[in-house]
């Protein structure tokens, strides 16, 4: 249970960086730190290109299993949204962090992390 802690918290850290180089589809991605409110109050198009960005950046830091380029996530970034919808279907407008935790439990739920071992190789 503590690698899965481990893990979530650099899931939660590399979601929070900044990525350039995005592909058409990831324009409209929310930038900065996103609110429940804020992510609830965006329309499905960018909360698919906010986690295509989220997704970017976690294969940036090679913390993502999928062995695929960011222009061709849009498919895992769309369950990813839908993912994070779900799990804040039932919070209470939490601060940024409780939305990128819910991203980075998410991610490893949909089986889009790495495994524990393979990150400290």
């Amino acid at each position: 249970m503590r690698n899965k802690g481990f893990v979530g918290v650099l899931l939660a850290l590399s979601i929070a960086g900044c990525s350039d180089g995005r592909p058409e589809w990831m324009q409209v991605a929310l930038d900065d730190d996103v609110d429940q409110a804020r992510w609830e109050a965006s329309s499905l198009e960018v909360k698919v290109a906010t986690a295509g960005l989220w997704l970017q950046r976690l294969d940036d830091d090679d913390y993502l299993s999928l062995d695929k380029p960011a222009a061709e996530m849009e498919p895992e970034a769309s369950s990813l949204a839908t993912c994070i919808d779900a799990s804040l279907e039932e919070a209470t407008a939490e601060p940024a962090t409780g939305v990128r935790l819910a991203a980075a439990d998410c991610v490893h739920e949909l089986g889009y992390a790495k495994k524990v071992d393979e990150l400290v190789e």
